[in-house]
């Protein structure tokens, strides 16, 4: 089986959960055997492929243009949507052109998707989100997003000494406005608490206005091994992101045996159930409660362990396989 992953050209660059989605499926399926190449825009002859496997159809005009040369080719064409209605968000913020932009590419979209032989969707919610919609009645599967930490066994440095900090909220991600770090930041500094901030920046005015509030410590981009030992010293890690499918760092976070405090503007309720917190990322008073709740209670793996157990890349990529083999038989 030869299979081609098709992801937006810049997923290295502006690393997200589809970047790590795509690096992680195509690594565990070539454990299965799968010959799989990664395509982010330079391969254009699709003669040699079984299975086309699109990724974020919220990069409508990438996406589109993988489809097509697809469709020329008469591959079989899978898609992980990784889609949330971004409309709310664009009208309480006023984003008259992101919102033509938003329902413009929505026959594109819905084009792509009644095209494809499956729909892996990251949860039911997605599911129920992609059907009502853009009424599609294509195989419609869930497959959750996974995730890998370090090893427990793996050394530890001491994050808080090294960095001088003291018990400290985490919020790793893009630093950007949709995902309301801003609103994160004030809510620290009410409460007197510490706040460490790790990622690329997509804004730096905005960037700026979070590192004035004198609790706020920004780190800057860090790879697995630091971002881990962050995770494992913080007291709760927070995501109070517009958007949450889960979020990669939640995960992450969780994985690593950190308290939880995520967005209710998604789908982070299916993975950690009762295990977490959530707060309405449009409403500060309850992201207080929230960061309050999850910075006070006592740590434990009982969460950790679920996660690990539940979201592994070895059981979802088996499933995905065996979709990818449904479609060929």
């Amino acid at each position: 089986m030869k299979v081609l992953l098709c992801v937006r050209q810049d997923y290295y660059r502006n690393f997200a959960v589809d970047s790590m989605k795509v690096i992680k499926t195509a690594e565990y399926l070539r454990k299965l055997g799968v010959t799989v190449d990664i395509n982010d825009g330079g391969i254009y002859d699709y003669s040699s492929y079984d299975i086309v496997h699109l990724f974020n159809i919220d990069t409508a005009g990438e996406t589109y243009r993988y489809y097509k040369i697809a469709q020329f080719y008469k591959k079989s064409l899978v898609i992980s949507p990784m889609h949330w209605d971004m409309k709310k968000y664009h009208m309480i913020n006023n984003e008259v052109e992101s919102m033509k932009l938003y329902e413009k590419c929505s026959s594109y979209k819905e084009e792509i998707l009644k095209r494809s032989k499956a729909i892996i969707c990251n949860s039911e919610l997605e599911k129920e989100l992609i059907k009502s919609e853009f009424h599609v009645s294509v195989y419609n599967e869930v497959i959750y997003t996974g995730v890998e930490v370090e090893n427990d066994d793996i050394p530890l440095y001491d994050f808080k000494e090294r960095y001088n900090l003291n018990n400290y909220v985490l919020c790793v991600g893009r630093i950007s406005e949709s995902k309301n770090q801003l609103a994160l930041c004030r809510i620290c500094a009410e409460l007197g608490k510490q706040l460490v901030l790790i990622g690329n920046v997509n804004d730096n005015e905005y960037l700026k206005e979070c590192t004035n509030f004198k609790n706020v410590v920004y780190l800057g981009f860090m790879d697995n091994y630091n971002v881990y030992n962050a995770y494992r010293f913080a007291k709760v890690h927070v995501n109070p992101s517009f958007v949450g499918m889960p979020g990669l760092s939640s995960l992450e976070a969780a994985a690593s045996g950190c308290n939880i405090v995520s967005t209710k503007g998604g789908c982070a309720k299916e993975y950690f159930k009762e295990m977490a917190f959530y707060c309405d990322p449009y409403d500060n008073n309850s992201i207080l409660s929230a960061v309050k709740s999850g910075f006070e209670k006592r740590k434990d793996n009982k969460l950790k362990n679920y996660v690990n157990e539940n979201f592994n890349y070895d059981k979802l990529t088996n499933d995905l396989y065996k979709i990818y083999l449904e479609i060929l038989n």
